[in-house]
């Protein structure tokens, strides 16, 4: 399983950009600006361009994976089953329905929402409510993506999930699968521990990347034929595959066990207590000031990004 850093939490507060998407700002929301699960006054003061800040996140749960929709609509998910919710400058705890860890979100779009998690915890947001998916799985469900709202996949403990639009389906592969991505509904990764890499194109099929061992954190796609691997060899944190081979690329020593990929020189790492940025031609890497907490995800849209980690940290960068 994936090594977990228990760390001193710090939480302070700052905002960035915000439009508005038309979701109405209560739905799902448990309360208002104080939230269910963290209380005080959670608006966001506005945040320098190109600093991270520290966000209140209304909860103290350990957020253990983050997506988000646009820059003004975000959602994280983590520990006895806290959802928040990024609207109009606040995070808001929402009623999941469910005290179980939650360890993968994806967002088709603001009213189409999937969690998941521990012992099988399957969770849907239609944008008014979660509801649980019951009996599709007792596996630990650690990730979740999405190429449309009819083609989603989960992984977990040699399974991967497929929901087709109507129902859940599933197929065994090896390993303890940790994450998934892709670049369409012809070209799904997945990876874990001792898991090499699990690639679908209208079949699955183990692939032997030659580098890296057999076990890896995350698996991020920039688009067809380009893809980053992380996991632990020195000096070769990371390995970049750009359609002919796997080139390792070293982080100083950074183990990521979330990576968020924007662009092809714009690709973003987190973990422990450091974030790294690739800008096409290195990684650079540093810890945010204020913290010594451990993260464990990251992600973006547009010019946003967020890490989320213990104790309910939230940081943002735009």
């Amino acid at each position: 399983m994936r090594g977990t850093l228990i760390l001193l939490a710090v939480a302070a507060g700052c905002g960035g950009s915000s439009p508005a998407d038309g979701t109405p700002d209560d739905a799902g929301v448990t309360g208002g600006a104080d939230g269910a699960n963290g209380g005080g006054d959670g608006a966001i003061p506005a945040c320098p361009a190109g600093q991270w800040c520290f966000e209140p996140a209304q909860s103290t749960q350990s957020l253990r994976a983050v997506a988000a929709v646009d820059p003004g609509d975000v959602f994280a998910v983590g520990e006895g089953g806290t959802i928040l919710r990024r609207r109009n400058q606040t995070w808001t705890a929402m009623e999941s329905g469910t005290t179980s860890g939650l360890r993968g979100v994806w967002a088709a779009s603001s009213s189409d929402v999937w969690a998941v998690g521990v012992a099988g915890t399957i969770l849907h947001f239609d944008g008014t409510a979660w509801t649980a998916k019951a009996n599709v799985t007792t596996i630990d469900v650690e990730a979740v993506w999405g190429s449309s709202a009819s083609d989603v996949w989960m992984v977990g403990s040699r399974t991967v999930l497929h929901w087709n639009g109507a129902q859940i389906t599933a197929t065994a592969r090896p390993g303890i699968l940790f994450s998934i991505t892709g670049s369409g509904p012809n070209d799904v990764w997945a990876t874990g521990e001792t898991a090499y890499l699990q690639h679908f194109d209208g079949t699955w099929n183990t692939v032997h990347p030659g580098v890296g061992g057999l076990s890896f954190f995350e698996i991020a796609s920039v688009g067809a034929n380009e893809l980053w691997l992380s996991n632990a060899t020195p000096n070769q944190e990371t390995f970049h595959f750009t359609g002919g081979s796997w080139t390792p690329q070293g982080t100083g020593a950074v183990v990521f066990q979330s990576v968020y990929a924007a662009a092809a020189n714009d690709v973003w790492g987190a973990g422990g207590t450091k974030v790294g940025h690739w800008n096409g031609a290195a990684w650079t890497t540093e810890q945010p000031a204020g913290t010594s907490a451990a993260f464990w995800a990251v992600s973006g849209a547009g010019p946003d990004v967020w890490v989320v980690g213990d104790g309910g940290l939230i940081a943002h960068r735009f």
